[in-house]
């Protein structure tokens, strides 16, 4: 796996092979970045389940302002601050610990937020304790314009709910669906 475009173009990236992380694959990858091109220069990324931080590190080989990865396995942080390492890249920071548990300290806003769970089943995603917390702290942090992407790889399943943010795009890549929601926009604003 590598870096596809930017700086940081053909970089190869470690992936941790005994954790539980997906790696999100190069052609999907690309198109996805491809997609969100005019989101990316100078964003504020905020990588969820990082994993080897692929996305994240995408985003700043491309010209992302910062970003911060949040990761729990202790194995695939140290890959991830490898692949930093490796790529050279300013701006990025690691934030151990569970996505549940780290979401409700972060302050600011974010302009992307990559949001790409270990597991590959949206159904189990919607059924987790935790998700409501996820769900309601990722809209608070997540900028007016921004757009927050969730990978699941269930394509015959239809998009989560993400009260109360809408979804702008779904599309499939491969085995992966990738599901991109933006703010409501009210009557007043």
């Amino acid at each position: 796996m590598r870096v596809i475009a930017g700086t940081a173009r053909r970089v190869l990236l470690n992936v941790h092979q005994e954790s539980e992380t997906r790696p999100f694959l190069e052609m999907a990858r690309g198109a996805l970045f491809n997609a969100l091109a005019a989101f990316v220069p100078e964003a504020r990324v905020l990588d969820l389940y990082a994993g080897s931080g692929a996305l994240g590190i995408e985003a700043l080989s491309r010209g992302a302002e910062s970003a911060i990865f949040v990761e729990v396995d202790r194995k695939a942080q140290t890959v991830l601050r490898e692949n930093l390492e490796r790529c050279k890249l300013a701006g990025g920071r690691i934030m151990p610990g569970f996505v549940q548990g780290v979401l409700p300290g972060l302050k600011g806003e974010f302009d992307l937020i990559f949001l790409d769970p270990p597991f590959a089943d949206a159904a189990k995603w919607e059924t987790l304790p935790e998700t409501e917390t996820i769900v309601r702290e990722t809209s608070r942090l997540l900028a007016p314009g921004g757009l927050l992407v969730f990978r699941f790889e269930q394509k015959k399943r239809q998009p989560p709910g993400w009260n109360p943010l809408e979804l702008l795009r779904d599309r499939c890549y491969g085995r992966s669906r990738v599901c991109v929601y933006g703010r409501q926009e009210s009557d007043g604003e």
